[in-house]
C-alpha cells in the first residue's frame, strides 16, 4: 500500500509540473487556442449511461459518429489507439477529470468531446475517485505540437476545482459551452 501511495504522489507531482509549466513553454506564455473552435453543442454529452471505461469510450465514439465528427469506419482504430494510451497509464488525472486522447492518421482535424456525469464513473483515476468530467481529444498523427498544446490548455482550464464542480452540475450543452468559454478567458 505504501508503494502505491508513493507512485500516486509521484504521478500527481509530475502532473502538477506538467500542467503548470508546459503551457507556457509550448505557447510562449500565450494561450492562443480557442476551445470553442473545436467544441460545439454536438460535442457535449450530458449523462453517461455506461459504467466501464471501454463502454464509455465506445459510447463517445458512437456519439461522434452520429454527429458526423468522425467516420464510422475508423471507430475500431480510434478505440484501439485510445486504449493503447490508457495502458501506459490512466488519463484520469484526479480531481474528477479524465483526458483520454489519441493521435491517428485517419483523423483529419482535432475532435473534442466533453462528457459530464453527475454521478461520476470509474475511470481508474490516480486518486481513486470517480470521474465527472471527461474530455476526449482525438487529433491527426502529424499534429503532435497542436495535440500537446490542446492537452496543456485543457489541463489548465480543468485544474480549477471550483470550475469542475460548476461544470459537473450543468443542465444543458449551452451552459457547459458557456462555462468552458468563460474559464478559457479567465486562464489566458
Amino acid at each position: 500500500m505504501h508503494f502505491a501511495l508513493n507512485i500516486h504522489w509521484i504521478f500527481k507531482r509530475i502532473w502538477t509540473v506538467f500542467s503548470e509549466y508546459l503551457p507556457a513553454i509550448l505557447l510562449n506564455n500565450r494561450m492562443d487556442i480557442n476551445i470553442i473552435d473545436y467544441l460545439d453543442k454536438d460535442s457535449v454529452v450530458l449523462g453517461i449511461p455506461q459504467k466501464s471505461k471501454r463502454n464509455i469510450l465506445s459510447f463517445f465514439l458512437d456519439h461522434l459518429i452520429q454527429k458526423k465528427k468522425i467516420n464510422k469506419k475508423n471507430k475500431s482504430e480510434i478505440l484501439k489507439s485510445i486504449f493503447q494510451r490508457e495502458e501506459m497509464g490512466s488519463t484520469a488525472i484526479g480531481g474528477c477529470v479524465a483526458f483520454p486522447h489519441a493521435r491517428l492518421g485517419c483523423v483529419k482535424k482535432i475532435v473534442l468531446c466533453l462528457a459530464i456525469s453527475h454521478q461520476g464513473v470509474d475511470f481508474d483515476s490516480l486518486d481513486d475517485e470517480k470521474v465527472n468530467v471527461i474530455m476526449l481529444l482525438i487529433s491527426n498523427q502529424k499534429e503532435a505540437g497542436l495535440h500537446l498544446k490542446m492537452l496543456a490548455f485543457l489541463a489548465r482550464i480543468l485544474r480549477d476545482k471550483s470550475f469542475v464542480r460548476q461544470l459537473k452540475n450543468v443542465k444543458s450543452q449551452e451552459e457547459a459551452l458557456g462555462l468552458m468559454n468563460k474559464q478559457q478567458q479567465a486562464v489566458r
